[in-house]
């Protein structure tokens, strides 16, 4: 129905965690509605709370839902130490911040920023790191490299690695320890990143809310029958319902954009 929100157990959810995220969007996007405003999604790749809103719209429950961090497939860059970073930028939109919260986050993507900028400029001498490197049981240097190469190092800190050098004192821990990350696992971030990105241009890909999917022979039977169930707004939306294959995507979208190009035929 048009205008109603829903949140926790009546969605088929247990648990206060699943509830209290639910009840963020529903209120928010509730308020939203009353004042004429467009709606707010949150995506799988940016977050838990879109994680869980996508399954239970996508997939449904034959169970009470809880959601566990296995459920999603961007947990490496989902992370607790970037949330600000992921989210924050909503919240500036949506104007719920004060000066003071405003500030507090442009300081620490500035300190992010910065660490890594410092890690990639900045060379480090064998004999700053020797003490460090043998506690840490890694091999020492055989001659200067730049911080953010010895960064990726299992058992060595950035931190650590800045007060070696002497550089990096001001920076806030945290915006350290969220550097340090994405220098150890970069090649990981990169590819989880690259799926996000593919992600958000299906979420763009819009699907007639009335298309037959009962005359599309292109796709499998079931295939059909799940989608003209579910309707998914998006390809994106189509993607996570089960028994919708990648073969049945690439033909769903040909499919779509014949009957758009018949109804632009219709009507010219």
């Amino acid at each position: 129905m048009h205008g109603l929100f829903f949140a926790g157990q009546i969605n088929g959810t247990t648990g206060y965690e699943e509830a209290a995220g639910q009840g963020v969007v529903a209120g928010l996007n509730a308020a939203r509605q009353s004042r004429g405003e467009p709606g707010v999604v949150l995506g799988r790749e940016s977050s838990y709370i879109g994680v869980l809103v996508n399954d239970l719209v996508t997939r449904g429950v034959d169970e009470p839902y809880r959601l566990f961090t296995s459920r999603s497939e961007f947990r490496l860059t989902v992370r607790q130490d970037n949330a600000l970073r992921r989210l924050a930028p909503i919240g500036l939109g949506l104007g719920l911040y004060s000066d003071q919260e405003r500030a507090m986050i442009e300081r620490r993507f500035a300190d992010e920023d910065a660490a890594l900028r410092l890690a990639e400029t900045t060379s480090v001498q064998p004999a700053q790191i020797a003490a460090l490197l043998a506690e840490a049981i890694s091999a020492p240097l055989s001659q200067s490299v730049k911080i953010a190469e010895v960064a990726k190092r299992q058992n060595v800190g950035l931190g650590e690695l800045f007060a070696a050098v002497g550089v990096g004192a001001d920076l806030a821990r945290d915006a350290v320890t969220t550097a340090e990350l994405e220098l150890k696992y970069a090649g990981y971030f990169s590819r989880e990143r690259d799926q996000a990105a593919k992600l958000r241009r299906m979420g763009k890909f819009a699907l007639d809310a009335a298309a037959p999917y009962a005359e599309m022979q292109s796709l499998s039977l079931e295939s059909r029958q799940k989608l003209a169930a579910i309707r998914p707004a998006t390809l994106a939306h189509a993607a996570r319902i089960p028994g919708v294959s990648p073969t049945d995507l690439q033909n769903l979208v040909l499919e779509m954009e014949k009957r758009r190009r018949q109804t632009e035929h219709a009507g010219s």
